[in-house]
């Protein structure tokens, strides 16, 4: 707990105003745990967090414990108890319901029994990032997270609680991304959405409002050129700050690979302090109000998550869309539209994707506890490309193409240019040249060069005993008879923008020696609306 400890206060004092708690992974077991963990922490002047988890109800009734340990004023306390029975049940698998068949069980309706009376907590956290995580789109993720409020508010309404009251206990977590007005309008239209319950559930106009916590992506996290994620939690941060939300949590550049070390949580807090401090983003009411693009993509993206809701009231609601498999059948077939951009680099990975570094050194980090093997996994963008570099690396010698270049380097810098790129994504290295060295090779020239010269180099190349022959050029923008005379004198291969890179990359690794290429887990096929 010593270095758990260490860390919050150095975090406090760097400029950190909330600690958000972990509780699997720092691994308290106990109230006095908890305790060290918050040992020369002001209860009364730091907001305390726990992120949902298995243990999460023992965990709450610690922190309301530990206030009342430490004699911390009701009016003092400031937290979030991590409640969230169906995300918990979503991203670490278990049952998500008692015995009975309720949603809240006994232990669960005591805490909120101890926090309703403290205006500054909230029991519950309902977190959205579960779906995003596991490849939800943006609507998917509002409406069913929306639809778990729900469920939650009716359960707390059925207990006692007023709808005020129910409304007070709880709040949500939202995934914020790269994609900078995407992330705006997702917290934007999660506030719309949640008014509307709250009007339509007979909620007073001063209890409409969300509690919201943005917090950065982890399908956006590479492991390869790291360096890259704090672009991106730049990005997303400012985008959160900008949709509103209450609490920012930016993630470090380095959490991808395990634990992150110092640097990597100074950046992630720096970031944050630059945004307050020097871009003066909480200094702004709004600051996204009046543009019609972000009015208009709220507009759409809420009545999209609104359809998305109600489709999953008409089978029983959140409870019943987990349990039937519905939620991880949608998140699949998402994941899987979405995989066929990254795999076709329509959408891409920046520093991994495209742009990659074969001279980057490796950022290494201690092991972080596994991911938990529930219903909704996690999947993130770079991993198919990562499994390519990580195939690269364990072979006996680093894979080459050898680039052969015809005519001019004007006529074929774009070409060549574009075929080293395409071959480092998957950390073979094209070394140019006409005389030996790999037996796989890449042909690169303009249009009029292949019609001149192309099936005479071919031809060549493999009189000369090279095993594999690509050309860079989509086959239909050359003549049918040329295709076809290259095709014949032994190009196996044209490359060109759009194909699928994994495959063409997987089957290039295994033509080099250096495969298999270890597999993402299968998804549903089809396609999903938004």
């Amino acid at each position: 707990m010593a270095a758990a400890n260490a860390t919050v206060l150095d975090e406090l004092a760097r400029g950190s105003t909330s600690v958000l708690l972990d509780v699997r992974a720092i691994g308290i077991e106990s109230l006095d745990d908890l305790d060290a963990v918050l040992a020369g922490v002001h209860l009364e002047m730091a907001t305390v967090a726990l992120l949902p988890g298995p243990d999460g109800v023992t965990a709450a009734g610690w922190l309301l414990d530990l206030w009342e340990r430490r004699s911390t004023a009701s009016s003092d306390r400031a937290g979030l108890l991590g409640l969230d029975p169906i995300g918990v049940a979503a991203r670490h698998g278990g049952a998500q319901t008692t015995a009975g068949g309720s949603l809240l069980g006994n232990a669960v309706l005591a805490l909120v029994d101890r926090s309703r009376d403290l205006p500054g907590v909230r029991a519950f956290s309902l977190d959205g990032t579960v779906y995003a995580d596991a490849g939800a789109s943006d609507a998917r993720e509002l409406g069913w997270t929306t639809a778990v409020g729900v469920a939650v508010l009716r359960a707390l309404v059925d207990h006692g609680l007023t709808v005020d009251e129910a409304l007070d206990q709880i709040s949500f977590t939202w995934s914020a991304d790269a994609d900078q007005f995407r992330t705006i309008c997702r917290l934007r239209a999660a506030r719309r959405l949640w008014a509307r319950v709250a009007e339509a559930s007979g909620a007073t106009d001063e209890h409409w409002g969300q509690v919201q916590h943005a917090t950065g992506s982890t399908v956006d996290l590479t492991c390869r050129d790291p360096w890259g994620n704090l672009l991106r939690g730049t990005v997303a941060a400012f985008a959160a700050g900008v949709g509103g939300a209450d609490a920012v949590t930016v993630r470090p550049f380095d959490s991808g690979l395990g634990r992150p070390n110092e640097f990597g949580r100074r950046t992630a807090r720096n970031t944050q302090l630059l945004l307050l401090e020097e871009s003066a983003l909480a200094s702004v009411v709004d600051p996204a109000g009046g543009s019609w693009y972000v009015e208009d993509l709220t507009r759409r993206m809420a009545e999209v998550a609104w359809d998305r809701f109600r489709d999953i009231e008409a089978v029983g609601g959140a409870n019943a869309a987990l349990t039937s498999g519905l939620m991880e059948a949608e998140a699949a077939a998402c994941w899987t539209a979405r995989r066929a951009r990254l795999v076709t680099r329509s959408e891409i990975v920046t520093g991994v994707s495209e742009f990659p570094n074969l001279d980057e050194s490796p950022v290494e980090r201690p092991a972080a506890l596994p991911a938990s093997a529930g219903p909704l996994p996690l999947r993130r963008r770079s991993e198919p490309f990562e499994a390519l570099r990580d195939a690269a690396d364990a072979a006996a010698e680093v894979p080459t193409v050898r680039l052969v270049t015809v005519g001019s380097s004007v006529d074929h810098n774009v070409r060549s240019t574009f075929a080293t790129n395409l071959y480092a994504v998957a950390g073979i290295h094209a070394l140019p040249g006409v005389d030996g060295g790999s037996s796989l090779a890449v042909v690169c020239g303009s249009d009029a060069d292949y019609a001149r010269d192309g099936v005479a180099v071919v031809t060549g190349l493999r009189e000369e005993g090279v095993d594999r022959v690509h050309l860079a050029a989509h086959p239909g923008a050359l003549e049918d008879d040329l295709v076809a005379a290259l095709r014949d004198a032994g190009v196996d291969q044209f490359v060109h923008a759009g194909l699928d890179v994994v495959d063409l990359l997987e089957r290039t690794l295994a033509d080099l020696g250096a495969g298999p290429v270890p597999g993402p887990p299968s998804d549903a096929d089809g396609s999903v609306p938004a």
